[in-house]
């Protein structure tokens, strides 16, 4: 018993933990895998956040998940691992790791919740095309037929019912969404479809732009 009452203050002398515990089984750690997941789940359900939300709710989900909370884990990373040199040093390498992750895979991932998106309106997106082809829908005094279906914002011109134009986001600060469009458009070196935005399957274009 002596020896093992000698053994524990010798190390709290030294600095070391009485009970050492593994990174994802501390505070830090559930903060850190609760981010990432969230980070993640978030580029994923994006469009349809932006489409749902109220305005503003995205930009201020891009500075929280994006910019503060990564900050304050860093320095509540580097906090810990100057407490404990042995294993606090995981927490910093791993909040690096997934931030370096992130740059190849955001793309995949929100071009992922796109397509997702778009997948779920498809029916209602086809049902406005057929019907504004058939002239169902009147005209503003300005030629222009706007609307709401199912949660699904549209608009086009009467005279141009091939192509249709169904809003996800528009605001200040982003224009985005989904575009059918009939017309032909052949790319040439000297000219090429820019406005329609990138092809997601058959005529419908995904664009996204600064207004």
């Amino acid at each position: 018993m002596p020896c093992k009452l000698l053994r524990v203050r010798h190390l709290r002398v030294m600095g070391e933990a009485d009970d050492t515990r593994p990174l994802w089984r501390t505070p830090l750690g559930a903060a850190l895998a609760a981010w990432m997941a969230v980070s993640a789940g978030a580029l994923v359900a994006g469009w349809r956040i932006a489409e749902t939300a109220p305005a503003g709710v995205l930009p201020g989900l891009a500075v929280g998940l994006g910019l503060i909370a990564p900050v304050g884990l860093l320095i509540w990373s580097l906090w810990a691992m100057l407490r404990d040199p042995v294993t606090g040093w995981m927490a910093p390498a791993a909040l690096l790791f997934f931030l370096g992750a992130m740059v190849p895979a955001w793309r995949p991932l929100a071009d992922a919740g796109m397509r997702m998106n778009f997948e779920a309106h498809v029916e209602t997106y086809d049902a406005i095309v057929a019907d504004a082809k058939a002239g169902l829908m009147r005209p503003d005094a300005h030629g222009w037929v706007r609307g709401s279906r199912d949660g699904v914002r549209f608009r086009y011109r009467a005279d141009r019912p091939g192509e249709v134009e169904f809003s996800w986001v528009r605001d200040g600060l982003l224009d985005a969404g989904v575009r059918y469009n009939e017309i032909p458009c052949t790319p040439t070196p000297q000219l090429k479809c820019l406005d329609r935005g990138e092809r997601i399957e058959g005529r419908y274009f995904h664009y996204a732009q600064i207004p």
